[in-house]
């Protein structure tokens, strides 16, 4: 890329953390920190990326966006990309800034969007384990078994509030289900007292209204959050990347010579909200329904789950999850070799290799 100014144009982004034959792929279950060093270590270049930072504030501007650091060091770039998770800095940064321009522009009731739920074998396989007000949810691996409970809680939980739970808390409420069967030979004792580890945490749903102000742009658990039943949560994360990117790579392959204005700037983000927010809605219900469907939370959801899906089958679920999965966005300007199942991409690679896999 080539600019006229003395620095090219830069995104700095803080924060970094992150269906099957239908669609052509293999499912893998794995840990997130797993995921993120199979990533790093792909990277062609590592120095950009920096560890043991904080972010302490943000400053965005007509000209450029900066990040000051805790250390003192400071990063200059022109947009600033907000992925640090549910509880973002970058987001709080955003809104203040935003309102402190045009008042009341994020308001009370958007902050509020993103809350707490109400909570919450073989070697290549999912359990499900349904009831009243709990999923008991076991993930298999050849060498591994992730599991997750989620559990309903007596009351919601809103911003700013947030909920820290001690590893107190945590025996305490799997005290409740040790003697809950995960399968015909096992209950949930022989997981928790085999775990090599196992934490407490709050698990927040919503999706805001505003995904960006001025330079500074929301990605991933910092603009929009779903509960794990459905398995979109990384895979939503990953996506605004991709949709960001072509953004990004769109405004500064239009003019080459130089950086985009700040106008150009804010254009190009108000298009990837405005791709991004109705796909991320559609989500956010389809995996609020799923968790809610899974414990029972109403009456009509118990009588689906225990009496209609077992007649019907989980196919039409697995077909609904692979649909919303082939209709992800794309990389626009790279080109890789692409695996396709029994249901097409809707934004297939044009002109590539295609492995089709077997059933």
């Amino acid at each position: 890329m080539h600019q006229t100014e003395d620095r090219p144009f830069r995104v700095i982004i803080v924060g970094a953390g992150v269906s099957g034959l239908v669609l052509g792929y293999p499912d893998l279950t794995l840990e997130r920190r797993e995921f993120l060093q199979v990533l790093y270590d792909e990277l062609p270049d590592k120095s950009k990326v920096l560890t043991g930072k904080r972010v302490k504030h943000v400053v965005d501007n007509d000209d450029e966006a900066y990040v000051e650091l805790q250390d003192g060091s400071v990063e200059k770039g022109d947009i600033i990309v907000g992925g640090d998770g549910v509880h973002s800095t970058v987001r709080q940064v955003m809104w203040d800034t935003a309102n402190k321009a045009i008042p009341e522009f994020i308001s009370e009731r958007e902050k509020e969007r993103i809350t707490p739920m109400r909570p919450g074998l073989g070697t290549n396989d999912m359990t499900l384990v349904c009831n009243n007000g709990y999923t008991i949810q076991v993930l298999t691996q050849p060498n591994s078994i992730y599991w997750m409970i989620h559990h309903k809680l007596p009351e919601p939980v809103r911003y700013p509030d947030r909920v820290r739970y001690s590893e107190k808390d945590a025996e305490q409420v799997a005290a409740k289900y040790m003697n809950h069967p995960v399968s015909e030979s096992l209950v949930f004792s022989d997981l928790w007292h085999n775990r090599t580890r196992g934490h407490l945490i709050s698990l927040e749903e919503g999706v805001l209204e505003h995904f960006f102000f001025g330079r500074t742009v929301l990605i991933g658990d910092a603009a929009h959050k779903v509960t794990p039943n459905s398995a979109m949560g990384g895979t939503s994360a990953m996506e605004d990347s991709i949709v960001l990117a072509n953004t990004i790579h769109g405004i500064t392959q239009s003019h080459p010579d130089r950086k985009p204005s700040k106008q150009e700037v804010t254009a190009a983000l108000q298009q990837y909200q405005e791709e991004r927010k109705p796909r991320l809605d559609k989500i956010h219900s389809e995996a609020a329904m799923v968790t809610r469907l899974m414990a029972y939370d109403k009456w009509y959801l118990y009588l689906v789950m225990r009496w209609l899906l077992p007649l019907i089958g989980l196919a039409p679920l697995i077909h609904a999850v692979s649909k919303t999965g082939s209709e992800g966005p794309r990389l626009k300007y790279t080109q890789v070799d692409e695996a396709r199942g029994t249901m097409p991409w809707l934004n297939p690679q044009p002109g590539r290799n295609v492995k089709t896999a077997a059933a």
